[in-house]
């Protein structure tokens, strides 16, 4: 099992007192590997103004569907066979699809890393108000929000050069290898997919759409992951399963 503690070597510098650290630098990857050059849009937020950045992330909505991938490798690979089944996306390429699912299920990956998230009447979501002002004391990560009509405000991300260069030094971690892997498939297989997109699609599943109100997410059964494999790609999955 790998151990994905020792992050914090490079993130606050002190041993954890719980999992905020091990949470911030978990979602201080996603942010880096997803966050963007600010536009003339972005610039004109009022949250903006406040805040010296380099890069921008929205919403807290689209956050929480990506880390959810993150934990749920069975998730995850299920989506890459259905996205190669629809021609969507650089899943298409038959070959870097299946060499991802298999690595995605293989080693007992599942049984090792996926982390339980609970249901809100959204999907997937978590509390993130600790892990927003770690991240605000040590200036990695400013967090703004903004209205969008009658709707509720809008959570935006503003990652700063030092919040760059912290997540720079923790894709060089050996112990963190796992996340950056996976963050950099994420991006690359569903990273062309709206926030809306990936609701829909975690939707379908009933594991996820039968999930209880602040009750953990089931995850999907191997088998079902297997399954699909084969009829999509007419071959064996070839990874032995728990």
């Amino acid at each position: 099992m790998e151990v994905r503690v020792p992050a914090q070597q490079f993130v606050g510098g002190v041993q954890p007192q719980g999992f905020v650290e091990v949470d911030a630098a978990r979602l201080l990857l996603l942010l880096d590997r997803f966050a963007t050059a600010p536009d003339d849009e972005t610039r004109g937020l009022a949250c903006a103004a406040r805040v010296t950045f380099e890069r921008h992330f929205a919403s807290e909505y689209y956050l929480q569907k990506l880390d959810f991938l993150l934990r749920y490798p069975r998730y995850f690979a299920f989506e890459v066979i259905e996205l190669h089944a629809a021609a969507d996306g650089p899943a298409v390429n038959r070959t870097e699809a299946m060499a991802t699912v298999r690595s995605a299920l293989a080693e007992g990956e599942p049984e090792l890393n996926t982390e339980p998230i609970t249901k809100f009447w959204r999907g997937a979501y978590e509390r993130r108000d600790q892990v927003e002002a770690w991240w605000f004391c040590r200036a990695l990560v400013f967090v703004g929000r903004e209205r969008r009509g009658d709707s509720p405000g809008w959570k935006h991300y503003f990652l700063t050069a030092k919040g760059a260069e912290v997540a720079r030094r923790l894709r060089s971690v050996e112990e963190v290898g796992w996340y950056v892997r996976r963050i950099d498939e994420i991006h690359r297989f569903l990273g062309h997919l709206r926030p809306s997109q990936l609701k829909e699609r975690q939707y379908r599943y009933q594991p996820y759409r039968d999930a209880r109100l602040n009750q953990p997410i089931p995850d999907l059964s191997a088998r079902d992951v297997e399954e699909n494999f084969r009829q999509t790609f007419n071959e064996p999955l070839g990874v032995p399963l728990g």
